[in-house]
């Protein structure tokens, strides 16, 4: 792997700060993938399946069409989530930083 050379990192950035925010990302998901299973339980099935019945009528507004929304939003926080796990997990070891200051 080719690794980049870094004089300096960008201001206020540090290499322990970004393995820091790798950690919240691992974390992160840990808590999302927990929601995504509680939802699944509940409605014994997929997002997409409690968003087609909610399409033909059938399901409550209260709390179905508000679980629905909290599902979506874990669901895609979920995804950005491991995008920059996995952005994280390929830049981290590829840095070289320069120990002159």
């Amino acid at each position: 792997m080719q690794k980049i050379m870094l004089q300096t990192f960008p201001s206020g950035i540090s290499e322990n700060m970004l393995s820091g925010l790798l950690d919240e990302s691992r974390d992160r998901e840990s808590v999302l993938k927990a929601i995504l299973q509680r939802f699944e339980q509940r409605y014994s099935g997929s997002l997409e399946e409690l968003e087609s019945r909610l399409k033909r009528g059938e399901g409550q507004e209260h709390p179905d069409w508000e679980d629905s929304i909290e599902w979506r939003n874990a669901t895609e926080s979920l995804q950005r989530t491991r995008v920059m796990r996995s952005l994280l997990e390929w830049l981290l070891p590829s840095i070289t930083p320069s120990l002159v200051s």
